[in-house]
């Protein structure tokens, strides 16, 4: 059923953080006086769009920086959700904008986002509606859909023709509209008993070649073809030189070993998916609207419910931003 948890391994609450809403309306009313307060959020331009705000974002957050900062860096933990509050300015259209402004202005405190190639934001927009979908389907692209499965994973970005594991990662849902949407699931590597074995099975810094997987939504259909079918070299489990960096590279459909190993056992990944499904320890977080999810995706995986219910006559089913971090380890030549 949709409904369906990922996996049945330990689950404990995450580590929430709500901020005040008279200090999302100081920081709105900080860019506004300074005209830096955009119509739309595609007047939110470049990686340094937040640079002259950094005391004000500070402001904001107040001690709660240290929490954030804190848990990011914990190998037990990884993820903090950041709660925007409803109510900054009373037209509820131009509230969900000033929730997403503060959203990208906090995730900039934390990484240097890389900025969308097409739209120059330091986030990507990704919008599923029951038409798209259909649509995305009709095409034959992979998880395309909100009530579609992934499972555990981490991200990955393509830079020129290098694979990068960005260090941090971002997730902002501007509309969920599901009567069920579930929990959205982090499993740090040190909470899975079996990383080292895995590890040791699939090889540490042995190339593999994956069939990427697209995050598509509206808007997203006219790359589909340039998508699909798009094979990559990289790693599932790298560490630098020294063996202090590490970092599992787990996103799409793996194709088998770079080297074309005859003996190699294409069933090993899905057991492995089983095993941090089943045997690690995960948190959870409730997914809900204008919650800000911040991750090292150096440090875990990451997996959701499906969307499951939704609600009748909505125009969209969800939409969220992504803001990826510019910076993370470089894991292929």
């Amino acid at each position: 059923m949709a409904s369906k948890s990922q996996g049945r391994g330990d689950c404990q609450e995450g580590t929430f953080v709500r901020l005040p809403l008279d200090g999302c309306v100081d920081f709105i009313k900080t860019l506004q006086s300074d005209g830096r307060c955009p119509a739309t959020l595609a007047g939110v331009q470049g990686a340094a769009f937040f640079a002259d705000y950094t005391f004000a974002i500070d402001t904001l957050l107040a001690e709660k920086i240290r929490l954030i900062r804190s848990r990011l860096g914990d190998a037990d933990c990884g993820i903090v959700a950041i709660d925007i509050p409803e109510g900054i300015v009373a037209d509820p259209t131009a509230d969900a904008l000033m929730g997403a402004i503060i959203a990208s202005a906090i995730t900039s405190a934390f990484m240097v986002p890389s900025v969308d190639r097409r739209n120059g934001t330091p986030f990507t927009i990704y919008t599923a509606s029951q038409a798209n979908e259909a649509a995305l389907q009709k095409a034959g692209v992979k998880f395309y859909s909100p009530n579609e499965r992934l499972g555990f994973h981490t991200d990955g970005m393509l830079r020129e023709s290098a694979v990068y594991v960005p260090r941090y990662i971002a997730l902002y849902n501007i509309i969920i509209a599901y009567n069920k949407p579930g929990c959205f699931y982090w499993v740090p590597f040190a909470g899975w008993p079996q990383f080292d074995v895995w590890a040791g099975m699939l090889g540490w810094n042995r190339p593999y070649r994956f069939e990427a997987t697209p995050i598509v939504y509206a808007g997203a259909l006219d790359r589909a073809e340039d998508t699909r079918g798009h094979v990559i070299e990289a790693p599932v489990f790298w560490h630098d030189a020294g063996g202090g960096d590490r970092a599992v590279f787990m996103n799409g459909e793996l194709l088998g070993p770079v080297d074309g190993d005859e003996a190699f056992d294409y069933g090993l990944v899905a057991r492995m998916k089983r095993s941090i499904a089943c045997d690690a320890s995960r948190i959870a977080l409730p997914q809900r609207q204008r919650r800000l999810l911040l991750m090292n995706n150096t440090a875990g995986f990451h997996a959701r419910d499906l969307f499951d219910e939704p609600i009748p006559g909505a125009r969209y089913t969800r939409s969220f931003m992504r803001s990826v971090a510019s910076e993370g380890p470089r894991i292929t030549a």
